[in-house]
């Protein structure tokens, strides 16, 4: 395991409550667990996204690149199909 390095982030004061608070509960072990996990899924997201970019340029497009405008209307269509879901998942809870 690499060894981990302290740095200084700010944030906001709401954000800092609801992370204190997820801590004081005993959802998280620790702010800088919470932050890291956070950052790790952030990273791990970025990278999926880059090898779904990367398969369906060799596999449907046949090598050809994705234009800039091709992945601003891909991710707005993620985007709409996340809150889609989202919105369906909060209407089965209540």
């Amino acid at each position: 395991m690499a060894v981990k390095k302290p740095i200084s982030v700010t944030l906001d004061p709401d954000v800092l409550e609801e992370l204190q608070r997820l801590v004081e509960t005993g959802e998280a072990p620790s702010l800088s667990a919470l932050v890291n996990e956070t950052m790790r899924s952030r990273v791990e997201r970025r990278q999926r996204a880059e090898q779904a970019r990367e398969y369906i340029e060799e596999n449907l497009l046949r090598g050809q690149a994705l234009t800039d405008e091709e992945l601003v209307e891909a991710r707005g269509m993620l985007a709409a199909n996340k809150a889609r879901t989202n919105a369906r998942r909060k209407g089965a809870a209540a």
